[in-house]
Formats: structure tokens, sequence, C-alpha cells
């Protein structure tokens, strides 16, 4: 009897633990009904970390020869990272790391640069994001360079696809401190979210489909994104007439369909957004699936995260975190917000929504040093406050159990004249763009990060306390 019931104690309280992907990497667990990232030693964690690791920072015109005599000579050339330096780089890449375990932080966030061997994070033992990029699909980037959305749906983009994966996941399909892959930072899923208006050509400004639409439904007829194009419209109109009407077209058969190249502004709009969104949910579910398809040919032991999502202010649609939902393990989103009960409760939608735990990738609050014009994250009135603001927002969503850590955008303070016109944007951080630790903030950071764990054991059992803080408005220089 006594043997029965140790089973039955213990069968159940597998029960209550879910595992997702593979014990010997990091791989995710809930335990009691909180998830954690668990690493392939056994020990649960939530991720901490900095954003903008880059040579713009460390390298700009004021502050490259201070760094260049702390790592060696050779790791700038000509105004930039001499990428043959490996010796070079590794010494920057042991003091990025000294200074993340110095306050806490156990992970290399999503923003840093390509070119470093990020391989050598598993013999520096600190968990980090793996970047794997497999087309170009951000709107902005798209149309300023003025290139054209991968075709999401062809053989030719799975195979492109396909390689990508075979040459990043080789090197990473095996590493312990790989947390999972992401892929391309804020696109916009929907037309909602496209925050600017998109300027079609021929229409004097006026708006007509988002940009990734436009480039898959003027192919040729017999694409697959096409022909999915026509059968979005014979879904959503009695006939082929009542479809050409809508966009003022002179045809009259579904066949004629597959000649058009150019779109006439709709006369029924809320029909018009209800044919995008739906040409929307083929082109996010079919990026999202070649993605992972690719990776899981090559690396079946690390988690995917996929794109990092934007959900400032109204965010995207529901439909967008439902979608992305099916295909990642983890939702990786940026958000930027005090932790109030606004903030959580769109975490608890979000969670809702895609029903999966969720890793904020991307936030910060910011103190504007004389040195800058003005820095990015919500503005407080100075760096206790910044303190403050980390210490009760970390403390918060670690008392959500579906959500898994933040990762502070900023890691070193970035001045005016960083970049090369001197008018690049300036960029918050914990240090200053000579390394000097802001203490004011970081005291209370590092308890943050030193007691993360603890709280997420008790996550769900203590009541939330709320930020008091507000944003700070400085007077303009």
């Amino acid at each position: 009897m006594r043997y029965l019931l140790i089973f039955l104690i213990t069968l159940s309280t597998f029960a209550q633990n879910q595992i997702v992907g593979s014990r010997s990497y990091i791989h995710l667990e809930q335990v009691n009904g909180v998830w954690w990232f668990v690493d392939a030693d056994g020990e649960k964690f939530i991720s901490t970390g900095m954003n903008h690791i880059n040579h713009r920072i460390r390298f700009a015109d004021y502050n490259k020869a201070f760094w260049a005599e702390q790592f060696g000579e050779d790791i700038i050339r000509n105004n930039s990272i001499n990428c043959r330096a490996q010796s070079e780089i590794q010494n920057w890449m042991r003091q990025i790391v000294k200074d993340h375990e110095n306050y806490g932080f156990n992970t290399i966030a999503f923003h840093r640069p390509m070119y470093l061997p990020d391989t050598y994070f598993n013999e520096l033992g600190i968990y980090f994001l793996g970047k794997i990029k497999m087309g170009e699909i951000h709107a902005g980037r798209v149309k300023r360079s003025q290139s054209k959305f991968p075709d999401v749906f062809s053989e030719a983009f799975k195979i492109q696809a396909e390689n990508v994966a075979r040459a990043y996941c080789s090197k990473h399909a095996n590493s312990k401190y790989l947390i999972g892959y992401t892929y391309d930072d804020l696109p916009s899923y929907s037309f909602e979210e496209y925050n600017r208006k998109i300027k079609y050509e021929g229409h004097k400004g006026g708006l007509l489909f988002h940009p990734w639409i436009t480039d898959i439904i003027n192919q040729d007829g017999n694409s697959k994104g096409k022909q999915l194009w026509i059968s979005v419209l014979k879904q959503h109109y009695s006939s082929a007439e009542a479809a050409a009407k809508n966009y003022n077209l002179a045809i009259n058969s579904w066949e004629a369909f597959q000649t058009v190249s150019f779109w006439e502004i709709p006369s029924d709009k809320a029909q018009w957004q209800k044919d995008q969104t739906a040409m929307l949910k083929y082109i996010v579910s079919a990026w999202h699936e070649v993605n992972r398809n690719a990776i899981r040919k090559f690396d079946s032991n690390h988690l995917i995260l996929g794109d990092k999502i934007s959900c400032h202010g109204k965010g995207h649609p529901d439909w967008v975190y439902q979608v992305v939902g099916n295909y990642v393990d983890v939702l990786l989103i940026q958000d930027y917000d005090f932790f109030n009960p606004q903030h959580l409760n769109k975490l608890k939608k979000l969670h809702t929504l895609s029903n999966k735990p969720i890793l904020n990738g991307d936030h910060s609050y910011s103190y504007t040093v004389p040195e800058m014009r003005k820095a990015k994250g919500i503005p407080v009135a100075n760096f206790d406050e910044v303190g403050e603001a980390y210490y009760t927002y970390l403390r918060g969503i670690s008392n959500l159990p579906f959500m898994l850590g933040w990762h502070n955008c900023g890691y070193m303070e970035q001045w005016q004249g960083s970049q090369p016109d001197q008018t690049g944007k300036e960029q918050t951080g914990f240090f200053n763009p000579f390394g000097l630790p802001r203490t004011e903030a970081l005291e209370k950071v590092k308890t943050a990060n030193t007691n993360c764990t603890n709280w997420h054991n008790e996550a769900g059992q203590n009541d939330f306390v709320f930020s008091k803080l507000k944003r700070y408005k400085y007077a303009k220089k």
C-alpha cells in the first residue's frame, strides 16, 4: 500500500509538470502551473538581459581609442569592426559577459551584431538568443531598400530558408546555453499596426494594400500567393463581377483576376479590410511555418521564439497572436510600460490569445544625461527612478506564472555623434560609453535580478505592487 501511495504521488507530480523541448538542452517546464526556462543541468530560470550590444556605441569617434586599447588595436579597421580579429572580439565578448554577470543578468539578448561568434557564449557560460534571418520582412526596410517581400508560398523561399537554417543551426544544434531561435525585429503583420501611410505607386498617397500583400498579389497568376488571393476573393464575394466592382476593375471572370497587376482603390473600405486580413493570415502563417520547418530539419533540440512582436499601444489585432502562437514555443514581444493594471491586463490577454508563455524581449526606462538629446525608453527623472521602475516591473512580471523574463532596451549609452552622420538616435543604458556603471540604477537592478527566481517560485501567490511613477517631461534642448 505504501509503495502504491508513493507511485500515485509521483504520478500526480509528473502530471502537473508540462515539458516543451528537449531536457538535454534549455527547454520549458510548467511546474505547479508556473512556466520556467530550464537548462540541461536542471536549473530553473527566467531570462534577464540587455539589448543593443553593438560597435556603434562602443566604437564611436569619442570612445573608440579607449576601447581599442582595452581589447586590442586590431579590433577596428576602417572605422568598423575587423571581423577577422577573433581574439580581440573575444576580449570584447568577455567584457560584455562580465558586465552582465556583475549585475545579475543571465542572457545575451536579441539586439547584437550578427558577426559576433555567438558559439563563444557557450564557453563563457551565459544564456543567449539565436538570431536567424530567412529574409527581409520588415515593411519599412523592404520599402527603403526598394526590394520585395519574399514569396513565402514559393518553393524558392523554402529552399532559401533551409539553406539559412542549415548554415546557422549546424553551429548551434548542440549549444548548451542557446535558449532558442529568433527571427526578425518588429514586423508589421497587420495593416492596422503599420503606422505609416502606405503610399501605393500611382494612387497619390492613398492607402491601399499592406506591402506584403502588394508584392504577392501582383505576381504571375499561376503563383500560389496569387491563387490564395483569388480564393480569398471567392470566399468574400458572390461573383467575380462583385469583386471586380469593389476594386473598380473592368473584368468579369475569376480567370481575369490572374492577370491583374494594378489594383484600384476599393469602394467598400470595410470589405477591403476583411480581404486584407484574410490574406495576411495566410502570409503570417506561411512565414512562420516555413521558418519553423526549416529549423526543425536541422535542429530539434532548441526552442523557437520567432519574431519580436511590437505590442505598443493597441498593438496588433487579436488574430496575430493567435496565429503566431501556433508556430512558436514562446511569444517574444516588445512592449514599453510601467507595471500597472493596464499592462498587467494586456499581458494576460496576450497569453490567453497565444496560449504560450511570454518573454518581453525589449523594454526600458530612460534618463537622458546631458550628452543626449533624447533617449529611447520611458523617460523618468533620474537614475534612481530607472532602478525603481526596473525593480517594480521585474517583480510584477515575476508574479505572473506565464512570464519568462525581460530584456532591457539598452546596455551602454549611445551619446550624440555616435553615428557617422552625427545625427543618430541616442541609446539609453546601464553603462556610460566608457564602461562606467550607472550604480544609482544598477543597485536596484541587481537586487531585482538576484531575487526574480524566488519571486517566480511564488508566482500567482502574492498581491501585485504597481508602479507609482509617471512619464517625466524633459525640457527641450
